[in-house]
């Protein structure tokens, strides 16, 4: 037991030490798991059933919508939307497919920061998050089909009925409980066979609703404790949602029933519906009558524009939907300028109102384990990767694997700031059979990014034994958040603020709601099994009298947990609301056929988990969309009527005919590979086997190779007389570009080759595209003969002078480059596609200092 206000120096690196070098039998015991899934559960892999990648080459060059983003929102939308044969579908993913390990509900906190996850984190701050690395939150996000649906703890929560009316009252019309409450059934697979008749549930929906199939005997006793303390059990999902009861769960038949399952699966067989993973959209294109027409994306490092004849659909989440709409000049001017986006429409809500619900970590209780003979009262991970649990589980279709221990049960109860007779419960709390010290930071220490400090003072000495852990969420939280860009790049994570507690009332609930769990606690079924708080404290808060309000203060600012559910960045409201993003239709307000669908559009957040929400609001929205296009009269769009033949052979592709072309063989997964990528400690220790140690931020930009600014994303490029677009393989002749000219008149021309390397990123070289500069003849300055876009000059003999080679990164984006020459000065691109005699063209004008140059291509 450590002692209050003293810290071991050398308790953390032991521990530190211990974990890492518990990592290869970890991944040993996960490689036999996935092994025996691979043998004796084909129903997991269910590999005939799942989404086939459409071949990069057969996408078309138009479709009537595309999705971008195939999460919880996107997948439904794909499937709802491809039902009318009519319309064509592309659904763009940047993850891959869901990894077959992630169907297990104990395996859920083994994908946190995994290659599933876009592995986001907050900025450093010094009001939350103390007891994180770097004092940085994680905000793990799905990427991969069925997004965070993937990743999460597949609770199925719907809010609370005044949740939707408080929207309506906002004035989104048609987004009342009343309103949404057919589309949560619609959705709904109930499986209870308690609640299948209820009016509040239905069946026949896609996405099945069931209890986990397995439940640890000390849940059982804190549902009791929960009745001792005055609360009912009961369908937190009904006609009340105050009082306790045994999780709600996306899962089918014990697994876990991600969006990908329930809705794209089903869907992906139909010839007018195409799925592209790893597929990154760099921006959505918009023409200068400010219609969006269509997007940029990459795969595999080839770059390529689809047109959307009616609709672009942002599906990215409250995260990546607002980045997106920033990148292609929509949301705050002043914002755009200060990166270099040409400002399109100024909508200052875009990645404001950032809500997230926050909640206390740390609060876990020992207690006596009555049994004698060595069995498990609660999770405990070194039983649950024992050969017996694996046996069970590929054999038997039983056993812990089947428990989703983060909460087997949950409860929603009142504060004393909460009027108990409104049922409006303002703390969630999350009933776990298992706390940090029983996976012996493999995981948990992991996905919330605890130092090596404040895991082995809490946990250290405490490794394995009985424990649980009970979690208090705040519902309603006052504060608000944003993101911005942290550059022009899509590749670069944005920059994440979500001001927890600045709204000094939030942590006075969530520190009442940590009384409550104290309260419950000390009720009389777990006081026999002598349940107790953890006696080792947080370092940061040692000094503190225990459940003192200054201690739980503490507490909550140094342990603060994200529980994955940001919403608003892109808020819906109505059209005189400063911060409103959407319109009650979900339509981007002054750029045509765009619209956002996720949980980004929610004007406040719920009171519950949001996955179940943003399916009901994907579920509603395609309805809506579905509405709006019976009468085109008032929408401008392009036809996207694709040829009778290519519509044939499409028919024969996803009838399986052609499957040699399509590449939809199954193969023999890899399942090393698909193990490994689990585990990105690994990497860590490679690291530090190569004294090439990297902090996690820089790790993640540098997995994704950045994309330099190029001059245009719709720019065709004058080679020879004939025109080709970026993506198109450029022959050996040179084009003619000019120089920068505040006036047209006699334009300096310069022969130049377009250069587009393995990733696809382009820039201009006095070379052939097919040789290596670096490996020319005169290798001294081969750097000085680069050509870059809005530059005379070499910009590292105009803008500042070198005395040495430049780095490659400088060589590959110049932009960055630049800018960072003249801070003060304002540089940013405007493009757009006009109309002259010769037919439609694309323009683009360089700002520089105030004054417009044009670009002539």
């Amino acid at each position: 037991m450590s002692s209050y206000g003293q810290v071991s120096p050398i308790r953390p690196i032991i521990s530190n030490t211990r974990i890492m070098f518990s990592l290869l039998p970890g991944l040993g015991a996960m490689i036999i798991f996935r092994m025996a899934i691979h043998l004796y559960r084909p129903d997991i892999e269910d590999a005939e059933h799942r989404v086939k990648d459409y071949p990069f080459d057969h996408l078309y060059d138009c479709y009537d919508f595309i999705i971008v983003g195939g999460g919880s929102a996107g997948s439904v939308l794909a499937n709802r939307l491809s039902e009318n044969p009519q319309w064509t579908v592309l659904l763009l993913e940047a993850g891959q497919d869901e990894n077959v390990l992630a169907d297990v509900p104990a395996m859920f906190p083994v994908l946190q920061s995994s290659s599933i996850d876009w592995q986001f984190v907050t900025e450093p701050s010094d009001s939350y998050c103390l007891s994180m690395v770097n004092n940085q939150c994680k905000w793990p996000r799905g990427k991969v089909l069925g997004g965070s649906s993937v990743l999460n703890a597949m609770l199925y929560i719907r809010g609370n009925k005044r949740d939707y009316d408080y929207w309506a009252e906002l004035g989104n019309q048609g987004w009342s409980y009343k309103s949404v409450l057919p589309y949560f059934l619609k959705a709904e697979d109930m499986t209870i066979p308690a609640y299948q008749t209820d009016p509040y549930h239905s069946t026949g929906g896609p996405l099945t609703v069931e209890y986990f199939k397995f439940e640890h005997p000390i849940t059982g006793k804190i549902l009791e404790a929960g009745k001792q303390l005055g609360y009912n059990i009961l369908d937190v999902n009904g006609e009340y949602q105050t009082g306790f009861t045994r999780s709600h769960a996306t899962v089918r038949d014990g697994l876990r029933c991600s969006t990908a399952k329930a809705f794209l699966r089903p869907a992906s067989k139909r010839p007018n519906l195409h799925v592209s993973v790893h597929s990154l959209v760099e921006k959505i294109l918009i023409d200068e009558h400010k219609k969006a027409y269509g997007v940029k994306f990459v795969k595999h490092g080839q770059q390529r524009i689809v047109k959307a004849g009616k609709e672009v659909i942002l599906s990215a989440g409250a995260i990546q939907s607002p980045q997106l709409l920033m990148l292609s000049g929509i949301g705050d001017a002043e914002h755009l300028k200060e990166v270099g986006i040409y400002p399109i429409a100024n909508l200052p809500g875009v990645g404001r109102n950032l809500q997230d619900h926050i909640a206390m970590g740390g609060h876990s209780f020992l207690f006596d384990n009555p049994y004698d003979n060595g069995t498990d009262y609660c999770f405990n991970i070194k039983t649950a990767l024992s050969i017996n649990s694996l046996v069970d589980f590929a054999l038997h279709k039983s056993g812990m694997l089947y428990s989703m221990m983060e909460a087997e049960a949950m409860a929603f109860v009142n504060t004393k700031y909460q009027d108990p007779n409104e049922d409006y419960p303002d703390i969630q709390l999350f009933i776990a059979p298992t706390a940090d010290n029983l996976d012996g930071g493999w995981f948990g220490k992991r996905a919330n990014g605890l130092t090596d400090e404040t895991y082995a003072e809490l946990y250290e000495d405490i490794l394995f034994d009985s424990s649980f852990s009970v979690v208090p969420l705040l519902l309603r939280p006052k504060s608000r958040g944003y993101l911005k860009l942290k550059d022009s790049n899509p590749y670069s994570p944005p920059l994440i603020y979500p001001n927890y507690f600045s709204d000094p009332q939030d942590i006075k609930v969530l520190a009442e709601g940590a009384r409550i769990v104290q309260e419950l606690v000390e009720q009389p079924v777990l006081r026999e099994l002598n349940a107790r708080p953890n006696p080792n404290r947080n370092p940061g808060c040692a000094k503190y009298s225990l459940m003192s309000q200054e201690h739980l203060e503490c507490q909550a600012r140094h342990h603060s947990l994200t529980i994955y559910h940001p919403v608003g960045t892109c808020a819906m409201g109505p059209v005189d609301s400063s911060n409103a993003v959407v319109d009650p239709r979900l339509r981007v307000y002054g750029i045509k056929n765009l619209r956002v669908v996720d949980g980004s559009i929610m004007p406040t957040i719920v009171n519950g988990n949001t996955n179940a929400p943003i399916i009901m609001i994907a579920e509603k929205a395609s309805d809506m969309i579905k509405e709006d296009w019976s009468d085109v009269t008032n929408y401008q769009f392009t036809s996207c009527a694709i040829p009778y033949k290519r519509q044939q052979e499409d028919k024969e592709e996803s009838e399986g005919l052609r499957k040699d072309k399509l590449n939809v063989t199954h193969p023999t997964p890899n399942l090393f590979n698909e193990t490994y990528e689990l585990f990105p400690q690994l990497d860590d220790i490679e690291n530090n086997s190569k004294s090439k140690m990297k902090d996690d931020k820089t790790k993640q930009v540098n997995k994704i190779k950045p994309v330099p600014k190029q001059l245009d994303d719709k720019t065709f490029l004058k080679t020879n007389g004939s025109r080709h677009r970026q993506n198109s393989k450029f022959n050996q002749k040179p084009f003619q570009t000019t120089k920068f000219k505040e006036s047209t008149a006699n334009p300096t021309y310069i022969p130049v080759y377009p250069y587009i390397d393995e990733f696809g990123r382009q820039f201009y070289s006095p070379y052939p595209y097919w040789s290596d500069p670096s490996q020319t003849n005169d290798n001294s300055n081969w750097y000085n003969k680069f050509i870059y876009p809005g530059v005379k000059k070499n910009p590292f003999k105009k803008y500042g002078p070198r005395k040495q080679k430049p780095s490659i990164q400088e060589v590959l984006n110049p932009y960055n480059y630049l800018t960072s020459s003249f801070k003060d000065k304002n540089v940013f691109y405007e493009t757009k596609e006009v109309a002259t005699p010769k037919g439609r063209e694309c323009k683009v004008w360089l700002y520089y200092d105030g004054v417009k140059y044009e670009v002539f291509l």
